[in-house]
């Protein structure tokens, strides 16, 4: 018999299907927090509430194809459903003039949408290519079509991870240095174009009726069996299990399949935390990249943050092959080689995958600067246009020059100590300061930084106490931390900082001494009252401080570094990405092979639509960490999600030990009182 032709139509959708879903995930949480301006943990929340609603929504796809309107006009109506969510964020791309408020409701509609649309055919489009074989005389082409419709699907994500961020910030468009409103609209002209494909294919397809619905005659059975075992409580009446107190309703066969999906379903409860790790490819260590440094010199380009995700199917279709062929014949040399065996393994290996990305995170951001023990530290910011010597009878005597910083360890006798500090003009500065001295107090505290701001008043010094300006606490994002030091005649400026590489995107801050603000990492030139100031470069996780001070007719500048920061280069990432995909080669893959190899033939689409269940609920187990927020350094929240996933594989073993894989081809056993029923 010939190869079906219909089910390239549906190979093809799969293509650009999944080219649409994977286009829109790779550069979404990029868009949610540039362009909405959501921070990091709200944009982390968001990403994954709408790959749970992606995920949860199949269940009820599979209800809507399976009883009511078949798989065919189900695809068709969710993927218009889908199409539409694609053009509404398209939409809320381009609504410019929209206020920020309406952007945001317009996106998370066409999150919605899409969410409903992808999460609805995602368990309907594989097996409505499964319908177009006649079994078993087509079962060898079966096998085939699968293989390719898993080829599709990674060949779909692989180009759209690689291509979408190239249209997101290769392309300028609307006054900005990225191009959103393209990196969305691709996808969503692939998306109608896989809708047009499929209806294309109509008139070659095999299409079912709907049939009775597994998944509700499943609910059914269960809720029917607890019901009646609940009034059984009081009575003699005992059945071997619980499901059997449905044996009023329902055969023989459908209690004895439900009871081996609830057997494998068990097992699939640790499941939700390797995806909650897992699907923060696209969201957390897509943030982690934009702190880093993409530039290939070789090649004299430069890899964009979210286009790292590409080495994730790219790695899945090496792996694949590596993995049948090498990987499984040894772990089976050392006893690894059943399939619960190798979820546990691929579970640790995404356990250590996210302790590499806390190594990697602790190398960006660093630690705070630390005062030894017994010692305090004194700073002194110098905003005038001349050189200062400083002369005390508790310290040396320093030379600080102009528009720089002094930084003094002193160990003082007890956790306070406050003394005389006498600073002197340099005899080079202009008449009017050349003469000029300030005695003033200082503190210095055990385990503090205290600081202070020598600045001018007409033709006067002055010392002004800043306080402790030693919170060095990095910030969760990786940003820059910018302090702003200034005479008084400036407290009520605004300035402006314009990138580099696009002057109509500007960041404005109030310029008031010693508040501490966060500014996304980048090239910035500086503006005060339309004045040009200087060039700034803000690295991640850096600690600055700028010194504005007016002197005579014009404004002296300069940036102090603290802390450098990190700008590490973007390939330490690889060795966490190869982890996870290890890992979800060992995981995913083989519990694709478990659910269907121990679930009854009538119960594989109620495994199928559990299984994409955990996947939601593993999204969901990272918005709740990310509300709650526990740790100020990511880099303990990836400790905090490792550790965890080690207690919940370990748990996982301890679940598995005593299961016996099944035979589904054996006879199903009778107990005592199907025995005396049939009787």
């Amino acid at each position: 018999m010939a190869y079906p032709n219909s089910v390239w139509f549906i190979i093809c959708t799969e293509f650009c299907e999944r080219f649409s879903y994977y286009g829109l995930r790779t550069v979404l949480v990029l868009y949610l927090t540039s362009i909405l301006q959501y921070d990091e943990d709200e944009s982390t929340i968001i990403y994954h509430m709408a790959v749970f609603m992606a995920y949860f929504s199949p269940i009820f796809g599979a209800i809507l194809s399976d009883s009511f309107l078949g798989k065919f006009k189900t695809i068709v109506y969710l993927s218009l459903i889908y199409a539409l969510g694609n053009f509404v964020i398209t939409g809320s791309s381009l609504a410019i003039s929209l206020s920020l408020n309406n952007q945001r409701y317009l996106a998370l509609l066409g999150l919605v949408l899409i969410a409903i649309g992808t999460g609805g055919i995602k368990p309907c489009v594989s097996s409505f290519g499964g319908d177009q074989f006649d079994l078993p005389a087509q079962e060898v082409y079966l096998q085939k079509f699968f293989s390719i419709f898993y080829f599709s699907i990674n060949a779909g994500s692989l180009i759209s991870t690689s291509v979408t961020p190239e249209l997101r910030k290769g392309i300028q468009c609307f006054g900005r240095t990225s191009c959103f409103p393209l990196a969305f609209g691709v996808p969503a002209m692939l998306m109608l174009i896989a809708i047009i494909i499929f209806i294309c294919g109509k008139r070659l397809y095999k299409i079912k009726k709907p049939e009775s619905n597994v998944i509700v005659t499943s609910f059914s059975c269960i809720y029917h069996a607890l019901k009646r075992r609940l009034s059984y409580v009081s009575s003699d009446t005992e059945k071997m299990h619980w499901l059997n107190y449905a044996d009023d309703k329902f055969s023989e066969k459908e209690i004895s399949d439900i009871r081996s999906a609830l057997d494998v379903i068990y097992l699939f409860i640790p499941f939700p935390f390797f995806w909650a790790l897992f699907d923060q490819q696209g969201s957390r260590w897509t943030l982690q990249a934009t702190l880093m440094n993409g530039k290939i010199d070789f090649l004299n380009w430069t890899m964009k943050p979210d286009q790292m995700q590409v080495m994730n199917p790219l790695l899945v279709l090496l792996f694949i092959p590596l993995f049948e062929t090498i990987v499984y014949p040894l772990l089976a040399k050392i006893g690894i080689k059943k399939p619960l065996q190798k979820i546990s393994l691929g579970g640790f290996l995404a356990a250590l995958a996210f302790v590499l990305s806390a190594v990697v995170q602790n190398k960006i951001i660093g630690g705070s600067i630390q005062i030894p023990a017994g010692e305090g530290q004194l700073r002194v910011f110098n905003g005038i246009d001349c050189n200062i010597t400083i002369n005390s009878t508790n310290l040396p005597v320093y030379k600080l020059n102009s528009l720089e910083t002094l930084e003094i360890r002193y160990a003082p006798a007890s956790n306070e100590i406050s003394f005389p500090i006498v600073f002197i003009a340099d005899s080079t500065c202009s008449t009017n300061l050349s003469t000029l001295n300030l005695t003033s107090n200082v503190s210095i505290v055990e385990g503090k930084t205290m600081s202070y701001f020598l600045t001018r008043i007409k033709d006067k010094l002055e010392l002004k106490r800043i306080g402790y300006i030693d919170d060095l606490t990095k910030p969760k994002n990786g940003n820059s931390i910018l302090r702003i030091l200034n005479s008084d005649d400036l407290s009520n400026n605004i300035l402006i900082l314009k990138e580099k590489e696009n002057n109509n995107t500007a960041i404005e801050i109030n310029v008031k001494s010693s508040i501490k603000n966060t500014v996304p990492i980048g090239e910035y030139k500086a503006f005060l009252d339309n004045e040009f100031l200087l060039d700034l470069n803000f690295l991640p996780a850096s600690v600055n401080i700028l010194i504005l001070q007016r002197n005579s007719d014009h404004i002296d500048s300069n940036l102090i570094v603290l802390e450098k920061g990190n700008f590490i280069h973007i390939a330490w990432q690889l060795p966490q990405i190869i982890a996870m995909t290890a890992g979800e080669i060992m995981f995913s893959i083989t519990t694709l092979e478990f659910a269907f190899t121990q679930a009854p033939a009538s119960m594989k689409s109620l495994l199928a639509a559990v299984n994409l269940l955990t996947v939601a609920f593993g999204n969901l187990i990272v918005v709740i960490v990310s509300e709650v927020r526990f740790f100020e350094n990511q880099a303990y929240e990836y400790f905090l999600f490792a550790g965890l996933m080690v207690l919940d594989m370990l748990l996982f073993i301890l679940m598995s030990y005593t299961y016996k894989y099944k035979n589904l081809n054996d006879p199903v056993p009778i107990t005592y009182n199907d025995q005396n029923k049939k009787n």
